[in-house]
């Protein structure tokens, strides 16, 4: 018997208690934060919290609501009271839709119009149960015209509001999630029967992966919700609260970070006196001290992380913060980590639920982060573009000539786009362009 020894280097990431509430803190967006602080000040008698400047204004307009009320006669009290109840819960979703239309302050009054009309066009599952060729015909503009500010509705909250079906509610979570399987969407686009009947080896030949990561695409496919969830009617409303605004003066872009919204956390000085002096609590408070460190430390380390990310984008996307949405250029996880030297999960955590405003509008960090498709130059064209660009060449093809999903794919590869047909097919479709094939019998 052959004996050999063999030594081998190892890299292993040891979360440390210190970061692992770091990377708690960082993932929280601003409410959850905000909940968390309680939770733990509730917990801690060394934690010192003090209500926002925010709530304490809030509470004072309540409070004087309230107290107007008392002063008027009953039908007035019930005014009153009405108005405090719509404050803290919502009556429905509609209210809640209209509220965000403010942070969108670029719209045109046609825009707004068809925007409320899609609004109050939704069903009970928040699904879209109106024709947008009705819509256009409505006010008079085209299906386009429609399309983008559909689009615009799809971004509010909760995810996947505007959706035309179930299927097109599926496509949505799965865009708007950057840790989606590869090829989550092509399943949900292509073999929901074979999903439905659990086909795996059929799926794993289709699309050339291993029966491991077709269970995993399925599994997560599963796990996505049927309908967009609204929640209890009559929970509190969750305001969009931004973390940072974006502003410019005297042409020099400057972040200013919201802890306006946020408790203040200090170490209240009276109870370390009170443990610190007693030897039966010596554990307890260096436990208490420890972990209230850890979390005024967490929030102080989510700041300079957010700051840090927020600094990346105004250098690589000046455009956006310039002109708008329509101005984003593809960007990645990956190319903001390593611009930062940090993981990409770090990013991941960094974005999540969080909120910037900016001249033009309140835009969640997620929706800064688009797809991309490598160009001949080695630079990337963002799906949008790349859409425009296949609703362009429909739009100009002679009616007995229609172009199939090939010939688009040729045109698109000779401008210097690399994309492939089924990537070309998949982009027609979500633009709700029918095959040149049923195409041909359409008139102009």
């Amino acid at each position: 018997m052959h004996v050999s020894l063999e030594v081998s280097q190892q890299l292993k990431m040891v979360l440390t208690t210190e970061l692992i509430q770091h990377l708690e803190v960082l993932q929280y967006s601003g409410a959850e934060l905000e909940r968390h602080i309680y939770e733990k000040a509730n917990d801690n008698p060394l934690l010192h919290v003090e209500d926002s400047k925010f709530q304490k204004n809030f509470r004072d307009v309540i409070q004087l609501a309230s107290v107007s009320s008392n002063n008027r006669s009953s039908v007035h009290s019930e005014k009153y009271d009405s108005l405090q109840t719509k404050l803290a819960q919502k009556e429905s979703i509609e209210p809640y839709l209209l509220e965000q239309i403010p942070m969108h302050q670029n719209l045109s009054k046609i825009d707004l119009s068809i925007l409320k009309y899609l609004i109050f066009s939704l069903d009970d599952r928040l699904f879209l149960d109106v024709e947008l060729d009705e819509v256009a015909e409505k006010f008079e503009t085209t299906i386009e015209h429609v399309e983008v500010i559909l689009d615009l509705l799809q971004t509010f909250e909760p995810l996947g509001v505007g959706a035309r079906s179930s299927t097109d509610y599926l496509l949505i979570q799965i865009d708007r999630d950057l840790t989606a399987p590869p090829l989550a969407l092509d399943f949900v686009m292509f073999d929901l029967e074979n999903i439905a009947t659990l086909s795996l080896k059929v799926l794993s030949r289709k699309y050339r992966i291993s029966l491991k990561e077709t269970q995993e695409t399925i599994n997560y496919i599963k796990r996505l919700n049927p309908v967009p969830i609204m929640g209890d009617m009559f929970d509190p409303v969750q305001y969009i609260m931004p973390d940072a605004d974006i502003i410019k003066r005297n042409d020099q872009w400057m972040i200013h970070l919201n802890r306006k919204y946020l408790p203040d956390v200090s170490i209240d000085k009276t109870y370390v006196d009170l443990l610190e002096s007693d030897p039966t609590c010596k554990k307890y408070y260096q436990d208490c001290l420890k972990d209230a460190l850890l979390l005024i430390q967490g929030i102080e380390q989510r700041d300079k992380t957010i700051y840090g990310l927020l600094r990346v984008l105004l250098d690589t996307q000046e455009e956006f913060f310039e002109k708008g949405m329509h101005e984003i250029k593809p960007m990645r996880l990956k190319d903001v980590s390593e611009i930062l030297g940090v993981h990409e999960s770090t990013i991941s955590r960094t974005i999540r639920g969080k909120y910037i405003r900016t001249s033009h509008g309140t835009y969640g960090l997620q929706s800064l982060f688009t797809k991309g498709l490598v160009n001949s130059s080695g630079k990337m064209d963002s799906v949008s573009y790349v859409k425009r660009r296949i609703k362009e060449l429909i739009n100009n093809e002679k009616p007995d000539n229609r172009l199939a999903d090939q010939e688009i794919t040729d045109i698109l590869t000779e401008e210097g786009i690399q994309i492939s047909r089924r990537t070309v097919a998949k982009y027609r479709e979500e633009l709700n362009i029918l095959s040149s094939s049923k195409r041909l019998y359409i008139t102009n």
